[in-house]
């Protein structure tokens, strides 16, 4: 009842659609190929963070999902940083975006599914360099 006072009823070609997929098992087979794809790009992406971050920077390892959070050091914004990172042809999405009270200003998250490991690859070596130096006045 409450979904046919909102669009009254899924559209005939969706619905055709969703049975064809489902029918004969090419949404599980697309699943499993899936996943196995993502585990990649993601053990990937976390071993390129281990080489090219900064011993400071922290990072959960996600067993599921498409994302990867990461934390900086508390002096480091990283919406002000992802300009930098921008300019160096690699992106995230900053962390406050995640956050209704202002808090995440050190964080951003980063999509593993979307690019193919060599790309994550130098996009996480050229971010890690990014992040380099904007400590670096820190340490000097």
């Amino acid at each position: 009842m409450a979904k046919q006072g909102v669009d009254l009823h899924t559209s005939p070609l969706v619905q055709m659609t969703a049975y064809e997929m489902v029918k004969d098992g090419f949404l599980d087979e697309h699943i499993h190929f899936i996943r196995q794809i993502y585990q990649e790009r993601r053990d990937v992406m976390l071993r390129a963070l281990d080489r090219y971050f900064p011993s400071n920077a922290r990072w959960e390892h996600p067993h599921g999902g498409l994302f990867l959070w990461v934390t900086l050091p508390a002096e480091i914004d990283t919406a002000e940083l992802m300009h930098k990172a921008i300019a160096n042809n690699v992106a995230y999405v900053p962390g406050t975006a995640f956050f209704p009270d202002g808090r995440g200003h050190n964080t951003f998250r980063l999509n593993f599914s979307n690019a193919k490991p060599e790309q994550i690859e130098i996009g996480i070596k050229r971010l890690g360099e990014v992040i380099a130096a904007e400590l670096e006045p820190a340490f000097a």
